[in-house]
C-alpha cells in the first residue's frame, strides 16, 4: 500500500488497523562508473514495495537526497547538509504522528544518513524529555539500513567477499539492475582496489571528509568494491532476502509497546 496512491480516507481506514508505516530513506549520489546515481534510493524503495505489495503495510515516499557532501565533486551528486535532513526527518514525524502514526520505520539506503537520522530521533524524543516531563512521547522511530538485515548481510558476503567493499557494493549495484533492468549500465572498469579494515572501521556511516579529497581518493568513485560483480539475478535473490527480513523486524517493532 502506498502512501502516495492513497486517498486519505484509506489512510484513515488503514490507521484504524495500523499505526506503522515505511519511509524509504536514501540518497542522490554518485555511484562509480556503472552504477545509477539514484541507487541508494533505489534499494531501499524497491524492498519496502515489495513488502507494501505483499503484506499491505504502508510506505510514504521516498527521502532521496541525504548527506552526500563527499561526493560533490562528481557530476549528479545532489547532496543536503546534516542539519536539513535532520528537519527533514523532524517535520515528517511530526506530520505523521499528527494523522496518528505510532511507529516510525526508515529503511535506509545510504550510510551518510545513519548519524543525522538517528540525531533527528534524540530530538524528537527530547521534546518530552525537556518540555513535557511526566509524559511518554507518542511515537517511536526505528533506523535500519537494508544491508544489515541478517540475511541480506550473510548473502552479500557470500556472494562478493571482501570485494563488497564500502561505496558502489557489488550488491547495491545488483539490485537497482533487478529494480531497473532497462538501465543497466556496462562500463569496462579499471582494476579494483582494496581498502584496509582500518579504513572500513574509520570511515564506518560514510564518515569522509571534504568532496575534493574524496575525489582525489578515489578518482572513480569506488571504495573498496567491484561492482562488475553485481548481476541483477543476485539481486532479486538480495531483495527476496530483504523483503523477508523487513517483514520480521518491521513486525517486531510495530508490536512494541
Amino acid at each position: 500500500m502506498l502512501l502516495m496512491l492513497s486517498t486519505w480516507a484509506e489512510v484513515e481506514a488503514y490507521l484504524r488497523r495500523s499505526t506503522g508505516i515505511i519511509v524509504p530513506i536514501g540518497s542522490t549520489e554518485q555511484h562509480g562508473p556503472n552504477g545509477l546515481i539514484g541507487t541508494d534510493t533505489i534499494c531501499p524503495e524497491t524492498i519496502a514495495g515489495v513488502l507494501a505489495a505483499r503484506d499491505g503495510v504502508l510506505m510514504a515516499p521516498s527521502i532521496s537526497l541525504g548527506v552526500a557532501q563527499f561526493n560533490l565533486a562528481f557530476p549528479g551528486t545532489v547532496s543536503v547538509r546534516a542539519k536539513t535532513l535532520i528537519a527533514v526527518i523532524e517535520d515528517t514525524v511530526a506530520s505523521l504522528v499528527r494523522h496518528g502514526f505510532r511507529h516510525i520505520y526508515f529503511l535506509n539506503g545510504h550510510g551518510g544518513n545513519i548519524a543525522p537520522v538517528r540525531a533527528a530521533f534524540q530530538d524528537i524524543y527530547a521534546v518530552w524529555s525537556y518540555d513535557r516531563a511526566g509524559e511518554e512521547a507518542p511515537v517511536r522511530c526505528r533506523l535500519r539500513s537494508w544491508w544489515e538485515l541478517p540475511n541480506v548481510d550473510r548473502m552479500r558476503r557470500e556472494l562478493y567477499g571482501s570485494w563488497e567493499g564500502m561505496h558502489v557494493t557489488p550488491s547495491e549495484v545488483a539490485i537497482a539492475q533487478h529494480a531497473r533492468p532497462d538501465h543497466i549500465k556496462r562500463h569496462a572498469s579499471s582494476e579494483p582496489r582494496a581498502v584496509t579494515a582500518q579504513f572500513l572501521r574509520d570511515h564506518a556511516g560514510d564518515n569522509h571528509d571534504d568532496a575534493v579529497q574524496h575525489r582525489r581518493s578515489f578518482p572513480d568513485g569506488r571504495i573498496g568494491s567491484n561492482p562488475d560483480l553485481a548481476m541483477p539475478e543476485h539481486g532479486a535473490r538480495l531483495v527476496a532476502a530483504a523483503v523477508d527480513d523487513l517483514a520480521a523486524d518491521y513486525a517486531a517493532f510495530v508490536a512494541e509497546q
